[in-house]
């Protein structure tokens, strides 16, 4: 009797055992599985970081795995503001050049601190800004000696001058063309600037013709050998044509062959070269904000 009970002892310590051992054969396998899940779907850093670098040295672009052809836009950047450029070494007369149009108005203290010189006489005197009067006076004198005689008509302009001239502007339109106030006003801002914003009350301006022509009613003055001479000459002194045949959409004002603005022998140079107008420049270097207004090359009395 004890030695059955012996056996089934034994028996039973054999299939324990088994059954012990069966269960931990299985956990051991389960956990090794996850971990192998977590292998796959987690590389190690060193792998991740050599497979960016290859595909970056290759491409210039970090493409994900799986995914060829789309970037990763975590690594782009916005565009940066342009700057604007600084003036050459060479620029003369840097002073000159700032904007005066329907939507840049010379400042008041600007008008009222302007020195002026004496550049023509005939009937009546003519004025410059004295930084530019020189340049006039040995333009007109090498006009001279070529055999041109040039004739100033206007120059520097006060603002109180500018306002009666376009008043009158106005006028003439109501009374001779038959035209509303409003139709004159609007016309009258083709031809004349506003009080404040014209090159003339900044004294940097001259209309100039010639012995030749001397009327501004229509473009007669463009057939005349003096306006040759200035359009091969002009830049010479510092001086541009400054409102253009085929430019009035860009400078707001008809064509006038006899307006010269002076900025400068550089740039004058520089805008003839190029064939832009003084608009153009300015939007080309990035000295306006989107509406127009010069952000840079201000007007200054120093």
């Amino acid at each position: 009797m004890k030695k059955k009970r012996k056996q089934n002892g034994v028996k039973l310590f054999i299939i324990s055992t088994a059954i012990l051992f069966t269960a931990v054969f299985f956990m051991s396998g389960t956990a090794s599985q996850k971990d192998d899940e977590k292998n796959i779907s987690k590389p190690s850093q060193s792998e991740t970081d050599g497979s960016e670098s290859a595909v970056s040295e290759s491409s210039g672009t970090d493409i994900p795995s799986g995914e060829e052809g789309v970037s990763d836009i975590s690594t782009e950047t916005a565009e940066e503001p342009k700057e604007p450029k600084p003036d050459p070494a060479d620029a003369d007369n840097t002073w000159a050049m700032f904007l005066v149009n329907s939507k840049n108005q010379v400042p008041a203290e600007y008008c009222d601190g302007i020195e002026t010189d004496l550049v023509y006489e005939s009937w009546r005197e003519y004025y410059l800004d004295s930084r530019a009067a020189e340049y006039m006076k040995q333009m007109i004198k090498a006009a001279e000696e070529d055999g041109i005689q040039l004739v100033v008509m206007s120059a520097y302009r006060s603002v109180e001058y500018q306002q009666n001239n376009f008043d009158k502007s106005v006028q003439d339109r109501i009374d001779n063309r038959g035209m509303t106030y409003e139709e004159a006003y609007a016309d009258t801002l083709k031809e004349v600037q506003l009080p404040g914003y014209s090159e003339h009350n900044a004294g940097v301006a001259a209309d100039i013709m010639s012995n030749e022509e001397t009327s501004m009613e229509d473009d007669r003055f463009k057939n005349t050998k003096a306006y040759e001479w200035l359009c091969e000459n002009a830049a010479d002194y510092g001086f541009i044509l400054r409102y253009p045949e085929g430019k009035e959409d860009i400078t707001w004002i008809i064509y006038e062959p006899w307006h010269y603005r002076f900025v400068g022998v550089y740039y004058a140079k520089l805008l003839a070269d190029k064939g832009i107008t003084l608009e153009e420049y300015f939007e080309e270097m990035n000295w306006v904000d989107e509406d127009g207004k010069a952000v840079y090359h201000l007007p200054t009395l120093e």
